[in-house]
């Protein structure tokens, strides 16, 4: 698990490695100043392998906008001892967002997918010689244990500008959802799995036809167990707010009809994971309560044959930006949430929920 903690003027980047049921181990991997910190595009560290790991954060664009900022990535390849100097995956140089990356394991490397909006504004295509698009695209890219990069891939060329990126790895390669766009402002999830070097051409998950003049901050995730593939994702098609889940059987070629995991107007914020080799857990923050006008956040099981499981109602939480996206990792033995408590303290809870606990 990764959290960043102000540390006088500027701030860190810390780790927590759990094994067994304890947290065993805690280390830092960064520290520094002009970092872009926000609630909704925040840093990771993956275990690309035990040894060979790859972290992120986001850093400001010396002298730019708001939401000009770079990803830097570091590597570490002696499980979090050392960390390697930063670099970006990207190497445009632009004043521009970059940002809302996911990091996964291909063969020995580790994979990187980000959104990207070097194109949204009108910055000159010097290798074209043509305008930009003015959208933002999903990019990729591979990084080895020496930091080497491979060329840059656009995967998606319109896409939501600040939904998260999500990739599940499957056996038979990754498979990457994220929010995409069109001309017209349906904005609905899209798939795309990497065969070979080389990405395929979009298709849609859902296809509610959303349309939205505006990002809802709200993306896809999946979770893979072999060739099973479970997305869940939040849409508000026909001005109904409402979580969604789905199956697929062959690694993410297809999938199922839609499930509505929460169709009360619920705030979203999705995680999913497979709690066993039959059953996903998907969770999200649901509407407010009546009775407390908090909302709560929420699990529910799926099973692969399409049953439901009641919903289980964990803790209230924020609907604000303070309290973050919740996280959940599957354990041998149950499941592992974590999310960001309330204004003073904020703070890192977390919750161990039993495989036994989790109702069918």
């Amino acid at each position: 698990m990764s959290w960043v903690e102000p540390f006088q003027k500027e701030h860190i980047l810390k780790f927590a490695v759990r094994k067994k049921g304890r947290w065993v181990k805690q280390g830092t991997i960064a520290l520094g100043a002009n970092w872009f910190i926000n609630w909704a595009d925040f840093p990771s560290v993956r275990a690309i392998d035990p040894s060979f790991w790859v972290a992120h954060w986001l850093v400001k664009y010396p002298g730019g906008q708001p939401f000009d900022y770079d990803i830097a990535l570091s590597i570490s390849t002696d499980e979090g001892a050392t960390w390697s100097p930063p670099k970006h995956p990207h190497r445009d140089g632009s004043a521009a967002e970059h940002g809302f990356a996911t990091i996964f394991p291909i063969n020995d490397e580790a994979g990187i997918i980000w959104l990207d909006g070097r194109e949204y504004k009108n910055i000159p295509n010097h290798q074209k010689g043509q305008k930009p698009s003015g959208n933002f695209s999903l990019r990729y890219t591979r990084m080895n244990r020496k930091g080497n990069f491979g060329v840059e891939q656009i995967i998606d060329h319109n896409t939501c500008t600040c939904c998260g990126t999500t990739v599940a790895n499957t056996t038979t390669g990754p498979v990457a959802a994220w929010r995409s766009r069109t001309d017209t402002e349906i904005r609905d999830n899209h798939i795309a799995h990497l065969e070979g070097d080389q990405w395929s051409t979009p298709q849609p998950l859902g296809a509610e036809g959303w349309e939205i003049a505006g990002c809802p901050v709200n993306g896809p995730m999946l979770a893979a167990q072999d060739m099973y593939v479970v997305g869940a994702w939040f849409t508000e098609e026909g001005d109904h707010p409402r979580v969604r889940a789905a199956f697929s059987h062959n690694g993410g070629q297809t999938f199922s009809q839609p499930i509505d995991i929460d169709d009360t107007d619920p705030f979203g914020r999705i995680g999913v994971a497979w709690s066993s080799q039959n059953t996903a857990v998907v969770t999200w923050i649901t509407a407010p309560d009546q009775a407390t006008n908090t909302p709560r956040l929420a699990l529910r099981t799926l099973s692969l044959n399409g049953s439901i499981g009641p919903i289980q109602y964990l803790t209230e939480i924020s609907g604000g930006r303070d309290s973050g996206f919740p996280q959940i990792s599957a354990e041998p033995s149950g499941v592992l949430l974590a999310w960001t408590g309330t204004t003073p303290g904020f703070g890192i809870h977390t919750a161990w929920i039993p495989s036994e606990n989790l109702a069918q």
